[in-house]
């Protein structure tokens, strides 16, 4: 019989193990954490002063509720786009891929350990700045818990679909241009598929319904951003809704991994 130690040693040891833990401290010790670290801890810094001043309309304090969570999206998707489309060019730069896939590891453990290494971080870091909104802006009546988990859940799943579009994307483009055109499509999309369904809809009702199954064909990831309801105190997500909503941002997130997996299997090192 196995031992829990023994196994719990193998299970660190596994080739994926490995990946994860060395991409994770590689990471860790970068700056773009301490630079984002800085940004939340002036907004808690400010938050605390205005407390101590006073906060006597509840409208202020959802003001700085929305602008600390807000606030947490935004730095958390800058580290997730930043992170995943460091991943693999990085290593093909300084080539330290070759001798890593020389062992017994496969190009698939290597791109889950990675991918999970960067997400494991980056929704650590988005849990961690959630909570210290929390712990510097008092709640209101209204605000319900229940939509707090509901929008965070969602936002966790948005921001690993975001990792995936980046690392994937980076397969293809440069660093910097797959990190910004991540973000550009994570946060702009659905106000551009809006617009142009708009527009076109005033012309032809065929055209509009064209355009609506093109754009269909690319996730919307602003359809799972939903702080606005705990902020200012709406209701909660239907249940039913809310886990379509997870579904749909679990499967393209799986969709875009394995849309890199494809790419980097069929790529000559």
């Amino acid at each position: 019989m196995t031992s829990p130690s023994l196994s719990t040693s193998s299970s660190v040891a596994s080739p994926a193990g490995l990946v994860f833990r060395l991409t994770w401290l590689d990471f860790a010790r970068r700056k773009d954490l301490y630079v984002v670290a800085i940004f939340m801890l002036m907004y808690v810094v400010g938050t605390i002063s205005v407390r101590m001043i006073g906060i006597d309309r509840a409208s202020t304090a959802r003001f700085l509720m929305s602008l600390g969570l807000t606030l947490s999206h935004i730095l958390a998707a800058f580290l997730a786009a930043s992170f995943a489309a460091r991943c693999f060019p990085e290593e093909f730069e300084r080539g330290t891929l070759m001798p890593l896939l020389a062992k017994p590891i496969s190009r698939s453990q290597v791109l889950a350990g990675k991918i999970l290494a960067c997400l494991a971080l980056v929704l650590g870091a988005y849990t961690l700045f959630v909570f210290t909104t929390l712990v510097a802006v008092p709640t209101v009546p209204g605000q319900k818990a229940l939509a707090l988990v509901q929008s965070a859940c969602l936002q966790l799943v948005s921001l690993a679909l975001l990792g995936s579009a980046a690392m994937a994307l980076s397969f293809w483009m440069p660093t910097v241009v797959a990190a910004l055109v991540s973000l550009l499509w994570y946060f702009g999309w659905g106000f551009l598929a809006n617009l142009v369904k708009q527009s076109v809809e005033l012309r032809s009702d065929l055209g509009a319904r064209i355009v609506e199954r093109v754009f269909s064909c690319v996730p919307d990831a602003t359809v799972l951003f939903h702080t606005e309801c705990f902020a200012n105190s709406e209701t909660c997500l239907h249940w039913p809704l809310f886990l379509i909503l997870l579904a749909y941002g679990a499967a393209w997130t799986a969709a875009l991994f394995l849309v890199a997996r494809w790419k980097f299997g069929r790529m000559r090192l």
